[in-house]
């Protein structure tokens, strides 16, 4: 029958555990990697993280008040245990101990009575060719002879052959040989325990004077022989131990260190001695009252190095040294303690103790398996503790380990793959609820898959984006959804880039060194209404009530006075198509259209009838010119005349000469038209008057005329000259 047990640290956990898998469902998530091949320090293989109680031999095999266990050391008997009693002072054999095809025979020799009264231990000591290692036994008895004779205290400990050819077969009939027993010292009742030294020597638990007692026997007389002459008694009288009767005080030595281990029951302590220590002081005391017998030596030993390992303890009871750890039964409370040796092994760095389902807990072993096992002397058991499966040493065992292989970790309570235990590289940071998580925190809830947790993702529906720096809700991962191109600085823009500042909160981003509006931004970063100036003069593309719209938005331009934006070649601010005059600054508009300007003079080509279409040139330019010289009509003394349209004196002659209009005399008003044009015509005859030998005769105008005039003229004057004389020359 098998009985679990573990500690109260392994209960809570296991119990943590436990509930954790009735959460999750039995689906076990292994380590990548096995953490540990071996135990790490500290931890405990044979206690494991809790083990099953199993009885490998009871009283049906023979056991009555064991006392002690040792697997016979021999790799040819491997799992042969040796269990003494006793009550019947003898020893129960069980081959293949613990496994299905056991078998077991219980020995008790002849002379066990006086060689193995009420024996309390039991060590494997050397080998022997012909003896197949030999063992010795510690016997708590005063040698009574079994209660037949009266105490005489000629005890100590005894040295026995394993070779089951020998061991209670040899000498077995009374009055012959004593029995199988090889050798026996007796300067030590009451023995409590033994443990091997070397070759046939051995450490005593001396209960009847309180001494750790070194035996060597030297060379065995043989089976049944009786010369201890040759023996070696030396006393340790400074390791005091304190006797509990019925209760051994069992010993181990550990090869490698040389130290021996003593479970000093009444001291409730473990002590530890230097068996290698050399500078200690020896001295003979034969002839002593503890001397029983002739020995080769009987010595005190003084000044070797010994301490307490541990205090406190329960009657300890069962002892035994195991990979770099001392184990150590309480009887007192029946628990199991192991103690982790530091390198020196006279010091402890931690322990744990479990308890056992034993009623009167007594020797230990380690047996071929690495496992413990222990004698119950109440209940006549040898019981082996089998520590529940835990590959990676964490003290969950595996059926409850979700990771078996790694000893950081063992729960995953939400059942993500990532474990409950803090610290690895596979450790869930949301323990409590499943996720999918793996950058950042761990095992949280990934509602997009894109390995961020929810908790830590700034887009949390969003596969493509986890990340927004600046908080404006614009991710940072440039291949993402709506990546932010400024994800440092803090901005709403949306449609040349997104996630930049945008001061007039349009959606197009403000420019920047890098990014200028040919790439984009926004060409007036000011005004909420424009935003792009595809041809870069400085008026958006957005017609009005836009802020300065441009009428050209694809053309660029500087007008400003009939279009915005519009080419406009001469710099005047009316745009070219506009421009009735796009080389001219001066002119822009041609109400009449007719190629002059109506701006007015000083401006080039100025029109003088702006609202009349014309095509005069000279002097008011711009008006009608019904004869097409260059004058205006109103201008044109002879509008209906190409040739003719000017008029000086205003006589209605032309002063353009080869006219048949044109003034002879352009500078005098006249209206002569018979022998000149337009001179002076005194007495209007159409004759000018230089012309005119009667200017102020209309009825005359010839020189015939005037000769005969002149004749009678002269005909008159010579008479009016002759009368005149007359009367001259009568005075």
């Amino acid at each position: 029958m098998a009985r679990e047990k573990t500690n109260k640290a392994q209960i809570a956990k296991l119990l943590a555990v436990a509930l954790l898998l009735s959460l999750t469902g039995t689906g076990l998530t292994q380590a990548t990697e096995v953490e540990h091949q071996v135990p790490p320090d500290g931890y405990v293989p044979q206690f494991g993280p809790g083990f099953s109680e199993v009885e490998i031999v009871s009283s049906a095999q023979g056991l009555d008040e064991p006392r002690d266990l040792e697997f016979h050391p021999s790799p040819q008997r491997l799992g042969e245990l040796w269990v003494v009693n006793r009550a019947t002072d003898s020893a129960t054999i069980i081959q293949d101990a613990g496994n299905l095809g056991q078998t077991s025979e219980t020995r008790q020799d002849a002379y066990g009575y006086h060689f193995m009264e009420e024996v309390s231990a039991i060590a494997f000591g050397a080998n022997h060719v012909e003896f197949d290692y030999q063992f010795a036994t510690a016997q708590e008895s005063r040698n009574t002879y079994n209660g037949q004779g009266d105490p005489n205290d000629f005890m100590g400990p005894a040295l026995w052959p394993s070779s089951l050819d020998h061991y209670a077969v040899e000498n077995q009939e009374s009055g012959g040989l004593l029995g199988s027993h090889l050798d026996m010292l007796h300067e030590s009742p009451l023995g409590m325990g033994v443990a091997h030294d070397v070759e046939n020597a051995y450490w005593y638990n001396d209960g009847f004077y309180g001494e750790l007692v070194h035996y060597d026997f030297n060379e065995d007389h043989d089976t049944g022989e009786d010369d201890h002459s040759d023996g070696v008694v030396k006393r340790y009288t400074e390791i005091n131990l304190t006797r509990v009767a019925d209760v051994p005080g069992h010993m181990d030595k550990d090869e490698v260190s040389g130290i021996l281990y003593i479970a000093d029951t009444g001291g409730g302590r473990v002590l530890w001695v230097n068996t290698s220590d050399q500078d200690i002081t020896i001295t003979d005391i034969s002839g002593s009252e503890s001397q029983m017998e002739v020995l080769a030596e009987y010595s005190e030993v003084t000044d070797v190095e010994w301490g307490v390992l541990s205090s406190g303890l329960s009657r300890p009871s069962g002892l035994v040294v195991h990979e770099n750890k001392v184990f150590v039964s309480q009887n007192g409370n029946n628990r199991i303690t192991a103690y982790n040796l530091d390198d020196t092994g006279k010091a402890a760095f931690g322990s744990r103790t479990v308890e056992t389902n034993a009623s009167s807990i007594m020797g230990l072993e380690i047996g071929p398996s690495g496992k413990l096992w222990y004698v119950d002397a109440e209940k006549d058991l040898v019981v082996r503790l089998d520590p529940h499966p835990d590959r990676d040493y964490d003290e969950v065992m595996d059926s409850l380990d979700v990771y078996p292989d790694n000893h950081l970790l063992w729960s995953d309570q939400d059942g993500d793959g990532f474990a409950d235990q803090p610290g690895t590289p596979t450790s869930d940071d949301c323990p409590q609820a499943g996720g999918t998580s793996t950058m950042g925190l761990r095992g949280c809830p990934d509602s997009d898959d894109d390995g961020r947790a929810d908790l830590s993702d700034d887009y949390p529906e969003d596969e493509t984006q986890w990340a927004d720096a600046d908080g404006d809700g614009y991710g940072d991962n440039p291949s993402g959804i709506d990546p932010d191109s400024c994800p440092y600085t803090t901005g709403y823009s949306e449609y040349d880039r997104k996630g930049c500042p945008d001061t007039d909160e349009d959606g197009y981003s403000d420019p920047s060194p890098d990014w200028t509006s040919s790439d984009g931004a926004d060409a007036f970063p000011s005004h909420d209404s424009q935003w792009s100036d595809s041809d870069s003069d400085g008026y958006g593309d957005n017609p009005a009530p836009a802020y300065l719209p441009d009428d050209c938005p694809q053309s660029s331009g500087s007008s400003t006075e009939d279009r915005r934006g519009c080419p406009d070649s001469d710099g005047d601010g009316w745009s070219d198509d506009g421009d009735a005059f796009e080389g001219d600054t001066t002119q822009w508009r041609d109400s009449d259209s007719d190629g002059y300007g109506d701006n007015p003079s000083p401006a080039t080509t100025p029109d003088s009838c702006p609202s009349v279409a014309g095509n005069s040139s000279i002097g008011p330019m711009g008006c009608p010119d019904s004869d097409g010289d260059g004058w205006s009509d109103q201008a044109d003394s002879h509008p209906d005349s190409n040739v003719m349209w000017s008029d000086s004196d205003g006589d209605g002659f032309s002063d353009q000469q080869g006219a048949s209009l044109s003034d002879d005399c352009p500078d005098e008003w006249g209206k002569s038209n018979q022998d000149r044009s337009g001179c002076p015509d005194g007495d209007g005859d159409g004759w000018s008057d230089e012309g005119d030998f009667y200017p102020l005769d209309p009825n005359r105008h010839s020189a015939a005329s005037l000769l005969a005039e002149i004749g009678v003229g002269a005909t008159i004057l010579a008479v009016t000259g002759l009368y005149v004389l007359y009367v001259y020359n009568r005075r």
